[in-house]
């Protein structure tokens, strides 16, 4: 693909472009749910850190390589290496709104909706750079990577994941719109584990770039942890909607 722009890396750029995109989607659904500003700043700062240095944390701790020293290095990151950026955004995000709004299903709300558009760029950054890639295969919209790839196989027909991921955004970002009834209120993120960590973790089949994951029994560590957070919010969604049901017999026993 395209892993430099001129002398600055594709990678870098849209994953700048992705926090300024957080950062403006943030505001305009704090407005719209009339969320004090401090929330939609918290949430970008938690945002950029999770993607950037709890993602590399995550990664290093995979890894067993994780040293204090090294997050201080510059060098450190341009090796690569980011993994858990949302798990590492949401275990900041949701105790810290917590604490600063008292409006709290909507910031929770504001949580889940502001991530697609800039995870997209995020995967456009990975598309570019090679990083994330899939499985060799024969399937009409298979991609191949040129020499200039600094990561993925070159000329290779591979599984397009990043692509894949870009999709499954889509479908979460047209599920918000159509979920706008004023009774989902707070449930967004609920939603959000429930296809993104399905979705994630059938992408996961498809990917090429094992080498440096961990399994446990027949999973990945990814797999793994987007498994159990969208089933317990699953579950949590069918207590949802019996507490919902319960309570419109309650009114109509009025």
């Amino acid at each position: 693909m395209y892993p430099r722009i001129g002398s600055l890396p594709t990678y870098g750029i849209l994953y700048i472009i992705s926090f300024v995109i957080y950062l403006f989607v943030a505001f305009l659904l704090a407005r719209g749910f009339k969320l004090r500003r401090r929330v939609w700043i918290v949430s970008g700062i938690c945002y950029i850190f999770a993607m950037t240095i709890g993602a590399k944390i995550l990664f290093d701790i995979q890894m067993s390589q994780f040293s204090f020293r090294a997050l201080f290095s510059m060098a450190h990151y341009k090796q690569g290496g980011l993994w858990g950026g949302l798990l590492a955004y949401f275990i900041l995000s949701i105790p810290l709104i917590f604490l600063l709004s008292s409006r709290k299903r909507e910031a929770l709300d504001l949580i889940a909706i502001s991530i697609p558009v800039p995870f997209i760029f995020a995967k456009l950054g990975c598309l570019f750079n090679g990083c994330c890639y899939g499985k060799p295969c024969n399937l009409p919209w298979a991609i191949t990577f040129p020499e200039a790839s600094r990561i993925a196989p070159t000329g290779i027909p591979l599984h397009p994941t990043q692509i894949y991921e870009i999709i499954l955004m889509l479908i979460i970002m047209i599920f918000f719109i159509r979920l706008r009834n004023n009774k989902w209120r707070g449930t967004r993120i609920l939603w959000f584990l429930v296809l993104y960590g399905f979705g994630r973790a059938i992408i996961e089949i498809f990917r090429g770039d094992f080498d440096h994951h961990r399994y446990i029994g027949p999973l990945t560590l990814s797999q793994l942890l987007c498994i159990a957070a969208a089933g317990i919010s699953a579950l949590l969604l069918i207590v949802w909607f019996i507490l919902i049901r319960k309570s419109k017999l309650e009114l109509s026993k009025i």
